[in-house]
């Protein structure tokens, strides 16, 4: 059994590439996962998007936009998650799909009110909760999560692996997921000592099962 938290801009397409090559993975290995996806966005990760769609990173609006609909999306996935984490799963990435083939400015209530249908929200109860103080406090948690476990950026994805040690080993990887890379890891094929992380893969790095214990 795997947990599998996936920190992900909410508005990001290497982002939805990650997601992609972790569930179509698990399909594949037909391997069981506890799923946790959980948007983010801070100011490194506003700059991150910026520069991957070659737009202006000094532009001031520009940021404050990007940084706006980010929050927004992050209130929509918790607003959604409180009907399930599966379509809150599929909510997302519907999202990500549609603002990385219409662009930021597509963005509006109407095509969060359209991802909501599309995926079988109860939409009078999504948008109560989304205007509610308790998805914020969600997302506020979620920042300390990914502070304490070391995410420095999205996509970053926490893998807790329990079929080997019950108290769950943790890896964690700072950047995107590759299909090779979640193959790899499914199929036990990564190093085990934190000296060939570090040597063979920089992005990678090991977490104790104390640390994850005070903090999952």
């Amino acid at each position: 059994m795997l947990e599998i938290f996936m920190f992900a801009n909410p508005i990001g397409e290497l982002c939805l590439t990650t997601e992609v090559n972790i569930m179509r993975g698990l399909k594949q290995h037909q391997q069981r996962a506890q799923i946790n996806l959980v948007p983010m966005t801070n100011m490194r990760i506003v700059t991150d998007y910026l520069q991957r769609n070659h737009l202006d990173d000094h532009d001031l609006a520009l940021r404050n936009q990007v940084m706006t609909i980010t929050y927004q999306s992050m209130l929509d996935f918790k607003a959604a998650s409180f009907q399930g984490n599966k379509k809150a799963r599929a909510f997302m990435m519907s999202l990500q799909e549609h603002l990385c083939d219409a662009g930021l400015s597509h963005y509006s209530d109407q095509l969060v009110e359209q991802i909501a249908d599309e995926v079988q929200l109860d939409q009078d109860t999504f948008w109560d909760d989304r205007k509610g103080q308790l998805v914020q406090d969600l997302c506020h948690a979620d920042r300390q999560l990914a502070n304490d476990l070391g995410v420095l950026k999205t996509p970053s994805t926490v893998f807790v692996d329990y079929r080997h040690n019950p108290d769950g080993d943790g890896i964690l990887i700072n950047g995107s997921v590759s299909q090779v890379l979640i193959d790899q890891l499914l199929e036990d094929k990564l190093p085990q000592q934190q000296s060939d992380f570090d040597s063979q893969r920089p992005v990678l790095k090991i977490i104790s099962s104390r640390t994850l214990s005070h903090l999952i």
